[in-house]
């Protein structure tokens, strides 16, 4: 999966490998951060929209999870 940094003119980063199935994203444009779900490798993740600094957030491969949502009311 590919995606543009908003701040820049075009840059892309490359988000997962071959054996992933990214299902959810969710953009926190405030932040600066696109969250992401992995359903084969059971992750939520997090990367800023420089493409740096991946974070997992939440990992256990026996779960699948399949979307996510920014609520930017509850901060």
């Amino acid at each position: 999966m590919s995606c543009f940094c908003m701040e820049c003119d075009v840059q892309r980063m490359r988000i997962g490998s071959s054996e992933s199935q990214l299902l959810g994203l969710a953009l926190d444009a405030e932040r600066g951060l696109l969250y992401y779900t992995d359903r084969i490798q059971g992750i939520i993740a997090e990367i800023s929209t420089s493409g740096s600094n991946i974070r997992e957030i939440f990992s256990d491969r026996s779960e699948h999870p399949r979307a996510i949502v920014v609520d930017s009311k509850s901060r």
